[in-house]
């Protein structure tokens, strides 16, 4: 039984194997990538029950992604847990948090990461559906 689907987003092949990893012995489908735009082509396809996103990333940066998944009719009320290492986005990921956008600093703690994710799932668990 799955506890739900994750989209995985991260440029760093070491963060995607270990969350995917973690996410997957969770229970979770996970599918990842390390680039915005084929992630946005997947929400397209099918919204997944929670976007796990790096802010920092080549091409299109999570930031920008994250405005096109909230810009979304199809994503509504998407959980979105976004991950930065950046000491300067931590004040932008402040701002940008709500009931169903979070951040993480990265280094993260694994256990930390899955209470984060299991709150922001919670807290979205109305339907999404397009009105």
């Amino acid at each position: 039984m799955s506890a739900g689907t994750v989209l995985l987003v991260d440029d760093a092949p070491e963060i995607r194997e270990v969350l995917t990893a973690c996410l997957t012995d969770e229970g979770f489908a996970v599918t990842a990538y390390e680039a915005a735009e084929p992630a946005l082509a997947q929400t397209d396809r099918a919204v997944p029950d929670l976007v796990v996103l790096d802010g920092r990333l080549a091409r299109m940066s999570g930031w920008q992604c994250l405005e096109h998944l909230h810009a979304s009719e199809q994503a509504l009320r998407l959980p979105v847990l976004l991950l930065t290492a950046a000491i300067d986005d931590l004040d932008r990921a402040k701002q940008a948090a709500d009931d169903c956008t979070r951040y993480l600093a990265k280094p993260f703690d694994i256990d930390e990461l899955l209470a984060t994710i299991y709150a922001v799932l919670a807290a979205c668990d109305e339907p999404r559906t397009v009105q």
